[in-house]
């Protein structure tokens, strides 16, 4: 029974066919976001398997032949189908998928899909309602529209993020690998679903792209024009120009960060709840203008400095909710993990592996209150659908099995993976809904 048939009908994209060309994490996160709203998702993988199954171990995560929870990241409630593109036969079989799909995801470069035909052009022309839709390193145009392009490069280092949020004077930050493609991916699903909606008042489908370079620039917005007007980044918390959106470190050697970006409205309270009360409306610092005259900065940075110093973070955590101060505690993922409020809300969800145990799957954060958290089935090996979709199609076993001795497509020929449905903390403590 294919994962679609499981998962009973959920969500609010119900029906809707999306066929996924892609490998690594951007494209293929893109498409879990969709699975995640109930759309049927139909992977193609080739022989060998989307390349993310190969590093696991480089992220410090064991895999087997049946269970990788690297790959289930990105790829929870999809069918597997492998197949050889490269061939008539795998080729054909695409194609019979694509004629009735919705959706096409994609993260090949552009050289690639016109050798394959699976270019925007020529299905427009086969597909006139298929949405088509493309991740991509760099843009379209410019003059690295053809280089290969992963987050750490694309996002990470050319789109600025790893060179501004260190702190100013130290060596560049190395972020979380993928953190950039999953914000693109978020984005190019968001794509996705209004080329859908256009879809039922046009009747046609459409290109959809997104980039990595431009998730990034569009993620630095603040930053990018701030740098315009002479305040560049990376910035050291000793110079930044709000000291109430900076980090401060505790008594207990906790850091937390504070954000009040209203530092005139607020700044008189401050100065009283950290006892600072000497320097309540004092000219030179109580408001921003006058602060960036000043350049007094690293001065109010001081007191507040010492003020923090003096308490541990858990006294503070009370000053600062009863004055309604925004601040938290910098977690580590360590402290993610532990985190009531990520179970609670279903941003953290608990699966259990055969061979690994109980571990916590990051939930994509959208929901529908007419479906509840969505189910969540994990991936598959290589090729563990491919029979059964070709069997929907009207292949004999003796043509899949010819199909696969002439290397056009990859079947699973291992033990049965069973379709485990893994519930939210709500739903399993029966305070939510389980609507499928």
């Amino acid at each position: 029974m294919s994962v679609t048939e499981k998962l009973n009908g959920y969500g609010p994209l119900n029906g809707v066919k999306v066929v996924e060309l892609c490998e690594w994490v951007a494209a293929p996160a893109t498409v879990r976001v969709l699975s995640e709203m109930g759309a049927e998702i139909i992977k193609v993988e080739p022989l060998h398997g989307d390349a993310q199954r190969t590093q696991g171990p480089g992220f410090g995560c064991e895999q087997t032949d049946r269970e990788d929870p690297t790959i289930d990241l990105n790829n929870t409630n999809k069918n597997w189908l492998s197949l050889n593109l490269k061939t008539e036969e795998g080729s054909k079989v695409m194609h019979q998928l694509l004629a009735t799909a919705d959706v096409f995801v994609n993260n090949l470069r552009d050289k690639a899909l016109v050798k394959l035909g699976l270019d925007y052009a020529t299905l427009k022309e086969k597909y006139p309602t298929l949405i088509w839709a493309q991740m991509r390193g760099y843009g379209e145009f410019g003059p690295e529209r053809d280089t290969p392009g992963f987050d750490a490069v694309c996002w990470a280092a050319r789109g600025g993020v790893a060179n501004v949020f260190r702190e100013d004077g130290q060596s560049p930050a190395i972020p979380p690998q993928a953190f950039g493609d999953y914000n693109a991916a978020s984005i190019l699903s968001g794509g996705i679903l209004a080329a859908l909606f256009n879809r039922t008042r046009t009747g046609k489908g459409e290109k959809v792209t997104c980039n990595l370079y431009g998730a990034a620039i569009w993620g630095g917005n603040i930053g990018v024009m701030a740098t315009q007007f002479g305040a560049p980044y990376p910035k050291s918390r000793k110079h930044v120009p709000n000291p109430f959106n900076n980090t401060y470190r505790t008594k207990d050697e906790k850091w937390m960060l504070i954000c009040m970006p209203q530092y005139d409205k607020y700044y008189n309270m401050m100065m009283e709840i950290t006892g600072n009360e000497e320097h309540k409306d004092q000219p030179d610092t109580c408001n921003l203008p006058a602060l960036k005259k000043s350049e007094k900065q690293p001065e109010v940075i001081s007191w507040l400095e010492a003020a923090f110093a003096t308490k541990t973070f858990e006294e503070w955590d009370e000053i600062l909710r009863e004055h309604e101060v925004p601040h938290q505690k910098c977690f580590r993922y360590t402290d993610i993990i532990k985190d009531e409020e990520a179970y609670a809300n279903d941003s953290l969800r608990w699966v259990e592996y055969e061979e690994f145990g109980k571990k916590a799957i990051p939930m994509s954060p959208l929901r529908f209150d007419d479906y509840g958290d969505p189910p969540i089935i994990l991936s598959k090996p290589v090729g563990y659908h491919t029979a059964e979709f070709l069997k929907d199609l009207g292949y004999s076993d003796e043509e899949i099995a010819a199909m696969e001795e002439k290397d056009a497509i990859k079947c699973w020929h291992g033990d049965e993976v069973p379709d485990v449905i893994f519930k939210s903390e709500r739903q399993l403590a029966g305070e939510a809904p389980c609507n499928w």
